[in-house]
């Protein structure tokens, strides 16, 4: 079955970087499991395309496969249970949702995530931005710091700034996020990937 605890265990190890590249053995270190059950696992998602691989000797590197849809599938099931552990963490977090709801229906917005202490709203074109930010609707969100951004600049500082893949909680548009991520996935496997320890 997609997406069962363990798949989403591993899943969860690359969310904070999709550029991540790791072995079977590291997967089962980093998860405090034995080695034939993840090799068991990783195996299956290999299989399944979830997994790209890399053969080196007798060793197994395994990167996530943005292309298949079921990999985006179990990305977004992780984002979702981060989404839900922050609203019960801070349960003042709801009503900026709500807020959220009522601008959707005024303007188009592709993307919204938590970062930190600020909100960045992300716009398909600057007409969409500036509308938002001309708007009463930046005044909802009076109590957090609101970036927005237009697409161009969000792929920009995906690429530019590690910390918001790792360090975000989706609000709105999970598909739109890992579209974005898809799109500059080359430059970021260019500057992030590496053998991690």
């Amino acid at each position: 079955m997609i997406g069962n605890p363990l798949e989403q265990e591993i899943i969860e190890l690359y969310s904070g970087n999709i550029s991540s590249i790791y072995s079977i053995n590291q997967i089962a270190g980093k998860l405090g499991k034995k080695y034939p059950y993840i090799n068991k696992k990783v195996n299956l998602l290999i299989k399944g395309r979830i997994f790209k691989k890399i053969v080196i000797g007798r060793s197994y590197l395994c990167s996530l496969n943005l292309k298949n849809d079921e990999t985006i599938y179990l990305l977004i099931l992780n984002e979702i249970r981060k989404k839900k552990a922050e609203l019960e963490a801070h349960p003042k977090l709801q009503g900026t949702l709500d807020y959220l709801d009522k601008v959707k229906k005024a303007i188009p917005i592709q993307l919204v995530i938590k970062s930190k202490e600020s909100l960045f709203f992300v716009f398909e074109g600057l007409d969409d931005k500036e509308r938002f930010e001309k708007g009463t609707f930046k005044q909802l969100f009076s109590h957090q710091r609101i970036e927005a951004l237009t697409k161009d600049s969000f792929l920009a500082m995906l690429v530019d700034d590690k910390d918001i893949q790792e360090h975000h909680i989706i609000l709105h548009g999970f598909e739109k996020y890992y579209a974005y991520l898809k799109e500059v996935e080359t430059e970021l496997n260019l500057k992030y990937s590496k053998l991690m320890p």
